[in-house]
């Protein structure tokens, strides 16, 4: 009799363990759902701070709890380098400045904790010395070969810029009224990257030097639901 006792109590101990584990833990969301999460400048008007930061589920993973994250708008009008020489993600001051000055401007101590350090793969289309090597990156930007896998349709790839980053001077679409955007995968020739038009075209070429100046940043992340 004691013994079945003792075994009641030890699975009992462990139910409840289990509960608490498993209450910690945030409900991960479901792929197309949006959140927020984070703040950053957007309405352009500085005597109201910082408005919240939306954000489109790309995808999740639930064996590891985490959630891949898309920003909904443009946040940012940036160049990729401010000289037009052969570039490339690793190398690039966008890459600095998003976990740099804009992960510290963006994301509390406590919001960054929740944001994963991910190896991130790039490819090498020119053989540029350094270009493919993956980096360690808690902000990124998507690559040609994701953004045709979480966008196959065309139309799905127009994005709009906050009025912040249309402050900056960032190319608005007559007729869609999108902005072009930023990708992290080199484009045409070495001081190229590939980018979304604002109907929602790729393009490798063609207002995609690495320092022109009209460009638009929606970053990238893998966010942590298991604390």
């Amino acid at each position: 009799m004691k013994h079945l006792i003792r075994l009641l109590s030890l699975i009992l101990c462990a139910a409840l363990c289990l509960g608490v584990c498993a209450a910690s833990a945030e409900t991960l969301p479901e792929i197309g759902s949006e959140l927020t999460f984070g703040h950053y400048e957007q309405d352009e008007d500085l005597t109201n701070g910082q408005e919240p930061i939306e954000w489109i589920v790309l995808d999740v993973d639930e064996e590891n709890q985490k959630a891949f994250l898309l920003s909904k708008y443009c946040l940012e009008t940036k160049v990729v380098y401010p000289e037009r020489v052969p570039m490339y993600w690793g190398a690039s001051t966008l890459r600095e400045w998003m976990n740099g000055e804009f992960l510290n401007a963006a994301f509390t101590a406590e919001e960054q904790e929740k944001i994963l350090t991910t190896t991130v793969t790039n490819e090498n289309p020119h053989g540029m010395k350094g270009a493919g090597a993956d980096t360690e990156d808690k902000l990124y930007l998507l690559s040609h070969e994701e953004i045709l896998h979480y966008f196959p349709e065309q139309s799905s790839r127009m994005a709009y810029a906050t009025e912040h980053a249309k402050a900056q001077g960032c190319t608005i679409g007559e007729t869609t009224g999108a902005c072009r955007w930023w990708l992290r995968t080199t484009g045409a020739r070495k001081m190229d990257m590939w980018g979304v038009r604002v109907d929602g075209r790729l393009t490798a070429y063609g207002m995609q030097d690495v320092d022109w100046p009209t460009n638009t940043v929606r970053p990238v992340f893998w966010m942590d639901y298991s604390k």
